[in-house]
């Protein structure tokens, strides 16, 4: 004899994971930022805002970046990827893909402790951010590098009830 299924499980579906443990590496990052920085050889300083809030459900950090005098819009949302057991993004522009990718900009992500490094591309890359978390003082300073350049940044939280 055969049982139908109770309905009530039927109608609410499959109900989705819980969030990675690795996302709660993220939890500091979360609020509104001022940003601040220069090339690596001190020349064209910019200032902007960086506004990072979690998705409901708590899978995605989104990531909102403002540079004053530019009119970009764009989002990048963070998340863990399970098939390769890590932290990544992709970040999606209003200029579209732009030229070093066909779809979106990929980032790889590591947290150990206060030590922040984001990769472009693919981990290893010499296309890399590495910074520091300072919880207390609410900064996040480092800098990117790439073959021919990159440049200096802090953020400083805005936000104090995060």
């Amino acid at each position: 004899m055969t049982t139908d299924p109770d309905p009530t499980e039927q109608a609410s579906g499959p109900r989705a994971p819980n969030p990675h443990p690795q996302l709660r590496r993220l939890h500091g990052l979360e609020g509104t930022w001022r940003l601040e920085g220069h090339d690596l050889d001190g020349s064209a300083p910019f200032t902007g805002t960086v506004t990072r809030r979690w998705l409901p459900g708590g899978h995605f950090l989104v990531q909102r970046m403002r540079i004053d005098g530019k009119e970009q819009e764009g989002a990048e949302y963070i998340g863990y990827d399970h098939a390769q057991e890590t932290l990544r993004s992709m970040f999606f522009s209003d200029e579209g893909p732009g030229p070093f990718c066909s779809f979106a900009l990929e980032y790889f992500w590591r947290i150990e402790g206060d030590d922040l490094t984001i990769w472009h591309g693919a981990q290893d890359s010499p296309a890399r951010f590495r910074g520091t978390i300072d919880r207390t003082a609410g900064t996040v300073r480092g800098r990117w590098e790439w073959p021919g350049g990159g440049y200096e940044a802090t953020e400083t939280r805005l936000d104090e009830d995060e």
